[in-house]
């Protein structure tokens, strides 16, 4: 009964009402006050003063199709200051330039304070170096043949190099007028291991040189070639002929025949040049029937590299002398008649 009287008070129902708005209103204010401390975090961070350094091309305003410049730097540094946002924009997306203004400038070396163009106002900024040294040439460009060279003390021993094949022939040379003027030969440099006894194939950086071998400041295009370069032992297509060797037997007479007519001799050049034919000894020693041999040709001629084929088959005929046949029949001739007077 006391509690069913409870619930039909009024009294209980204010104040339950009462505690409910209590609560609600600490709800409220706590949450606001979150929304207020993050939103004090948040603008701290947004107006927070930062500090970055960048690495950003140099642009030139020039007539480069009329001038040919250098000394200035691929990239200079630009260092930003201001807002931690801005700062972070500006790096992320790198919407400004730092020029080089030359429009009014001629033929002649000059010093040119650098600029910014795009950075947002709010930035403060420093560029190093804030000035540049350059030159300005009289632009010029010339079509040259590209000069192969290598070492050739790089070849294996009597090997040799032949006529080197590039993918162009041709390199553009483009600079002021007074470098390309000094231009001697473009070059392509292989680069060969010790003992070099094959063909060579390389991605080779072009060079432009003086009549003294310096270096000479100019561009080329293309900047680099392909070059095959041959690399072989000299050779040469030579008869064989055979001799033959050995002790004889009076009594027999020897046919030497090959069915190998030409074989292919390698080595220096100098020594194939004296070479017109392949004498191969044959040694008959202690043979007395027909026979075939096969022989080595790795050491018939030692100033040879080598020899291809490496052997020879050789078929030795073997055959009674004309002596020996006619010392035969006079004997039975003898015998015969010896025979007859005793009768």
């Amino acid at each position: 009964m006391h509690f069913d009287k409870l619930w039909e008070s009024k009294w209980f129902y204010r104040i339950l009402a009462l505690l409910l708005a209590i609560g609600l209103f600490a709800y409220v204010n706590a949450e606001n006050l979150n929304n207020t401390r993050q939103n004090r975090t948040n603008n701290t961070a947004i107006t927070a003063t930062t500090t970055r350094t960048l690495k950003v091309p140099l642009q030139l305003n020039a007539n480069t199709d009329k001038y040919f410049i250098t000394g200035y730097p691929d990239k200079v540094s630009v260092t930003l200051s201001g807002s931690a946002s801005l700062v972070t924009v500006t790096a992320n997306t790198m919407n400004f330039r730092v020029i080089a203004e030359l429009g009014g400038l001629g033929v002649g070396t000059h010093t040119v304070k650098l600029k910014e163009d795009g950075l947002n106002k709010d930035l403060t900024y420093s560029i190093k170096p804030e000035t540049v040294k350059i030159k300005i040439q009289d632009r010029k460009s010339l079509q040259l043949p590209i000069q192969v060279k290598y070492n050739k003390d790089s070849l294996a021993p009597d090997y040799e190099a032949g006529t080197p094949s590039l993918s162009t022939v041709t390199a553009e040379a483009t600079g002021g007028k007074g470098e390309i003027d000094r231009i001697y030969q473009v070059v392509a440099n292989i680069v060969m291991a010790r003992n070099t006894k094959a063909d060579v194939s390389q991605q080779v950086l072009l060079q432009a040189l003086d009549e003294k071998g310096n270096t000479v400041n100019v561009v080329l295009s293309p900047e680099t070639v392909t070059v095959k370069l041959p690399v072989s032992l000299p050779s040469k297509k030579v008869p064989v002929t055979l001799k033959q060797t050995g002790t004889v037997n009076d009594s027999l007479v020897y046919a030497l025949t090959t069915s190998t007519k030409n074989v292919t001799v390698y080595g220096a050049n100098a020594v194939l040049n004296k070479i017109d034919s392949l004498e191969v000894p044959v040694d008959v020693s202690g043979i007395t029937e027909n026979t075939t041999k096969t022989l080595d040709l790795s050491g018939v001629d030692t100033k040879l590299n080598k020899v291809s084929p490496a052997s020879l088959k050789v078929t030795i005929s073997v055959a009674k002398s004309a002596a020996s046949s006619s010392s035969s029949s006079s004997a039975e001739r003898a015998s015969s008649s010896s025979s007859s007077d005793n009768d």
